[in-house]
């Protein structure tokens, strides 16, 4: 068998294979005395008959038997020239030619992407700046206040006028020009007060309205709207209102900072404390995010590769299908989305695609950096994240199999991954202009006790 190898653009290779007569003669003669020993002859029993007679029913049938043996030989030879090659494809390969020379030799070439080569940037010594979030107050007061809507209550108002924000239930009856129109009477529907956009003119009649006060408000349809028989008409509603309800946030006391902490918190003062902590720790986090995002963004964008075509495919369909599901939950449809946000369904896949190369772009960047400092995730310590992540009381193995079978195991192990290359990244760069970690020398071991306390004893 002989081999050879022609690049090609969007990281595609042809791959072309020659292999001997003697492979598709013996394919071809196997195939030819399995079908003989079936055919029927009459007089003879099966496989009996003269060779002529065979060879003679057998005729119709030589291009099928060949091109079955072609197809059994391409297989049984094309993983083993992808080795001589050194070849690692990233798809099924596509047959693009195929011939038969007149000595029996079979001649295929095998268009595949493949894995781009990457010209990568120095990695190691990257100088960047530590981004560091301060925690105000006034983001502190925010995040009380945020835990006061979160805990606030709802209390219903019979004597008082509406507000905005109070929110209400009413019923209305509707007319046209004068005329009943029962088709838009509606009871119980509900509104946040200077929020309804359905029905805006409802924001302003409420005001200073109590419960069970009727209220009329018009509204004049728009001359394209899309119920003809109310285009350009208008509505006249007589409101009545059946509830009123408005939020009830709890007063800053020492008492509500104890309920909401479940005791752990005795006051006010101490839940800021806490508040202010726990907001620290997420900018702190946050921070090193972006540190990571930067160092990997110096690399990508100083890298050379092509980006092969198949793989830039499957994620945009994998980023379509996340939005579709995402939109799923909203009851909106791809179109209707695009619709609403006054694009095309192709302006979103164009979006996607954008991101899509982006995406794919730095995975390959980062796979090639772990290629070279030889970072994988070994069996052990994916076994060991496993098992902190068991949930008390359940069995490893049982909640390994159903991390396997979701899918989520190999998320898993891609989290752990990235964790390491980013975590190679860091230590290995030079920030805020000191040295990397991982270049800094070990800590002097520290004198055993008995030395030191001959030392303190001179």
């Amino acid at each position: 068998m002989q081999t050879s190898v022609e690049r090609r653009p969007g990281s595609k290779v042809a791959l072309s294979v020659t292999v001997e007569p003697a492979v598709l003669k013996e394919r071809m003669d196997r195939l030819y005395q399995k079908r003989a020993r079936t055919v029927a002859i009459p007089g003879f029993r099966p496989g009996k008959a003269p060779r002529k007679l065979i060879d003679e029913r057998m005729a119709p049938l030589m291009p099928r038997i060949q091109q079955e043996a072609i197809e059994a030989v391409i297989d049984a030879t094309y993983k083993d020239a992808l080795r001589e090659q050194d070849i690692e494809p990233i798809e099924q390969g596509e047959i693009d030619d195929i011939n038969v020379g007149d000595d029996q030799s079979l001649t295929y070439t095998v268009l595949v992407s493949v894995r781009p080569e990457i010209k990568l940037p120095e990695y190691t010594g990257i100088e960047v700046k530590r981004p560091v979030t301060e925690i105000t107050d006034e983001q502190v007061a925010k995040e009380i206040e945020n835990l006061r809507d979160r805990t606030a209550d709802f209390g219903e108002v019979i004597d008082e006028g509406i507000q905005t924000t109070d929110y209400v239930t009413i019923d209305y009856t509707m007319s046209i020009d004068g005329e009943p129109y029962p088709e838009g009477d509606t009871t119980g529907y509900p509104l946040e007060v200077g929020t309804d956009t359905f029905f805006p003119e409802l924001n302003e009649a409420l005001l200073g309205v109590k419960q069970g006060d009727i209220v009329t408000v018009t509204h004049t349809y728009p001359e394209d709207y899309s119920v003809k028989e109310l285009a350009g008409k208008t509505g006249t509603f007589e409101v009545t209102v059946q509830q009123v309800r408005r939020v009830i946030r709890p007063e800053l006391t020492d008492e509500w900072a104890s309920l909401i902490s479940q005791g752990a918190l005795p006051n006010i003062d101490a839940l800021r404390e806490r508040l202010k902590e726990n907001l620290q720790a997420m900018a702190k986090q946050a921070d090193q995010e972006q540190l990571r995002n930067d160092l990997v963004s110096k690399v990508v964008e100083g890298a050379e590769l092509e980006l092969p075509d198949v793989m830039v495919e499957e994620e945009i369909e994998h980023l379509m299908h996340e939005l579709e599901h995402r939109l799923s939950h909203e009851r909106v449809s791809l179109e209707e989305y695009a619709e609403m946000s006054n694009r095309s369904v192709d302006d979103i896949r164009n979006e996607q695609q954008l991101m899509a190369r982006d995406m794919v772009r730095r995975s390959l960047v980062l796979q090639e950096i772990a290629r070279r400092e030889q970072l994988f995730v070994t069996p052990e310590e994916l076994d060991a994240t496993v098992q902190a992540l068991t949930p008390s009381g359940s069995d490893v193995k049982e909640f390994r199999a159903s991390l396997e079978k979701s899918g989520r195991l190999n998320t898993l192990a891609s989290r752990i991954f990235h964790e390491k290359v980013l975590s190679f990244l860091e230590s290995h760069a030079k920030i805020d202009g000191e040295e990397p970690t991982a270049l800094q020398p070990e800590p002097e071991p520290a004198a055993p006790a008995e030395d030191a306390e001959e030392n303190t004893e001179s």
